[in-house]
């Protein structure tokens, strides 16, 4: 199993999850339907903080199979299009969830 823990896109859950159910959710909500066409999927999605660092965005950790798949489905729907900040954002992703 590994683990990612990270601040996902407010408008982005919202539109995945809906309005209504996006304005009651609370942490430690299991939001893994709103990943189901993900490449690489992840295996389960859990709300940390509906309200993430600071105010922002919602911070969730998401389970994959492996080591691989985490990195798959990172680089599918979180590259910064270089490698070199990839690399660092997904460790740093990675760490955060030791």
């Amino acid at each position: 199993m590994d683990i990612l823990r990270m601040d996902i896109g407010y408008d982005w859950l919202e539109e995945k999850i809906g309005k209504s159910v996006f304005e009651t959710l609370t942490d430690g909500a299991d939001i893994t339907s709103a990943f189901a066409d993900d490449i690489a999927r992840p295996v389960k999605v859990i709300v940390l903080e509906v309200e993430g660092p600071g105010g922002g965005n919602p911070f969730v950790e998401l389970h994959f199979m492996d080591e691989d798949h985490s990195w798959e489905w990172y680089s599918e729907n979180m590259s910064q299009g270089d490698a070199e900040i990839d690399a660092e954002e997904y460790e740093l992703a990675r760490d955060d969830a030791a």
